[in-house]
């Protein structure tokens, strides 16, 4: 049995980092109101900061959306490695059973190395989520767009299709292959999985769930290149060329410093120095070899597109990472003693504003008939007294209970939710959820409802009260989640 990571917990000036430098980058990010779940520093093996956002915690299996795709690129070193697997192998080879009029001299083409780096033959997003059996359809069902090899093309169905090729040499899931080989040993929950897609094949471009120290051995494994206490787990040059860049991201020619630095293999080259691993709403590890650091933030800024992600990245590149000493820095308790007792606070965004306003006694338990509206809601009134909204959609009686400017733990849905380990199906359900409300000026009521589930997103609702009127606004963040939560309505006072 190979030797666990240690989870050493030591001072940041231990490795180099002020504690007052630490807190200052924590509390920017806090400040500009993202949607933090947990944040983990480390140097080495010895993680010098970690919190989480209550309700979240260090057992939490979070999704970390496309982060999996790295997972998936490491089991194809592996498989390359015990020689199951070829670079050059065909995709197409591998699912004989999809094959159509469509496939023509560049699918036959493309390769395992292509699909690495985001180099295949198609350059469109195909939707898949209840249009195929199997996922596997989706990559079948368009034309060439490209020549294998030639130019890069995020796409998410590479990964994917990487993913059950695993799953076809080994019988077993992409994760489950790697914890059994190399991840069990070296520390990696034995309770985390992957979600399932219609066809039955893990869903190797977005559904792993672990928790945030589960990512950090991850990073660790890679940037030790695959080596762990002597053993070789992965090829060295696979690993070496999977943090390198494989091809130039950068067809537009942005200023964007983080994300067109290229691309490896399945991994981002987000600095001279490092590389990270990217997942939709900000679950990021980012490590720099220079320093031998890792920077792990699980998030959901789903709502905001990147923005929210170019700010991480702006300071942590720019008002972090050049403050990091080679070596140790005086003990500071005082610091120290600060930064231990932010990280022990930190709790989930909520809702910001005023938990009264002079025009609560007025509309209290009032109900507002809604005009006719494409969200299909026919009333809506509030009722401060129990700190609840209660709407009419699509002749369902909704209720939706808030906390004022603190989160309120609840179960909730629209209609139905998205089953929590299938992808591509509904059923009958709520999600876990966060909900919150506040006054944001004085006339008008804002409710954030974060789901925290299997699934990341949000529900927005906004009434603006005017005379005996109001504008009730809904809007909603994430992938399946809330997918019938976008209008506006009109509602009278009756």
């Amino acid at each position: 049995m190979n030797k666990k990571v240690e989870f050493k917990q030591v001072t940041p000036e231990t490795c180099g980092v002020s504690s007052a430098k630490v807190l200052e980058f924590i509390s920017t990010l806090d400040d500009i109101k993202l949607r933090t779940h947990s944040i983990l520093f480390a140097k080495g093996d010895n993680i010098f900061s970690e919190c989480y956002y209550k309700p979240f915690d260090v057992n939490f299996l979070h999704r970390m959306y496309s982060v999996s795709k790295t997972f998936v690129a490491m089991a194809v070193g592996l498989a390359i490695t015990e020689g199951i697997l070829d670079y050059d192998a065909s995709i197409v080879s591998f699912f004989p059973e999809f094959k159509n009029e469509n496939i023509d001299e560049y699918y036959k083409e493309c390769t395992v190395r292509n699909m690495l780096s985001m180099q295949s033959n198609i350059a469109q997003t195909v939707s898949w989520w209840g249009n195929f059996k199997s996922r596997i359809e989706a990559y079948y069902s368009v034309k060439t767009d490209k020549i294998p090899g030639t130019v890069f093309y995020y796409d998410s169905i590479g990964s994917f299709l990487l993913g059950c090729i695993i799953e076809k040499l080994t019988g077993k899931c992409f994760l489950e292959y790697l914890k059994e080989k190399v991840l069990l040993e070296i520390g990696f929950s034995k309770e985390s999985y992957v979600l399932k897609e219609p066809g039955g094949y893990s869903v190797g471009d977005s559904g792993v769930m672990c928790t945030t120290r589960d990512l950090f051995i991850f990073t660790r494994f890679i940037m030790k290149m695959g080596n762990w206490n002597g053993k070789q787990y992965i090829d060295r040059k696979f690993m070496e060329d999977a943090i390198s860049m494989q091809v130039v991201n950068d067809i537009e020619g942005m200023s964007e410093y983080y994300g067109n630095q290229g691309y490896g293999y399945l991994t981002w080259k987000t600095h001279p120095d490092g590389f990270s691993l990217i997942g939709a709403g900000d679950q990021l590890a980012i490590c720099d070899m220079k320093n031998d650091l890792t920077f792990i933030i699980t998030s959901d800024n789903q709502s905001d597109g990147n923005s929210a992600r170019r700010i991480i990245y702006h300071e942590y590149y720019k008002h972090f990472l050049p403050y990091v000493k080679e070596n140790k820095l005086p003990e500071d308790a005082e610091a120290y003693d600060k930064l231990t007792k932010y990280l022990s606070s930190t709790v989930l965004i909520s809702r910001k504003g005023e938990k009264n306003s002079p025009l609560e006694e007025k509309i209290n338990n009032k109900k507002y008939k809604a005009l006719e509206n494409s969200l299909g809601i026919s009333y809506f009134r509030l009722n401060f007294s129990e700190k609840m909204l209660e709407f009419k959609k699509d002749g369902k009686v909704l209720r939706l209970p808030f906390s004022l400017c603190e989160n309120k733990l609840i179960d909730f849905s629209l209609k139905d939710r998205a089953v929590a380990d299938k992808m591509g199906y509904r059923e009958i359900g709520t999600y876990s959820c966060a909900s919150s409300a506040a006054w944001v000026t004085e006339n008008q009521f804002s409710i954030l409802c974060q789901v925290i589930d299997t699934y990341m997103g949000g529900l927005y609702i906004t009434i603006s009260f005017k005379d005996k009127k109001a504008t009730f606004v809904m809007k909603n963040s994430g992938q399946y989640v809330f997918s019938d939560a976008e209008g506006y309505v009109i509602g009278i006072m009756e």
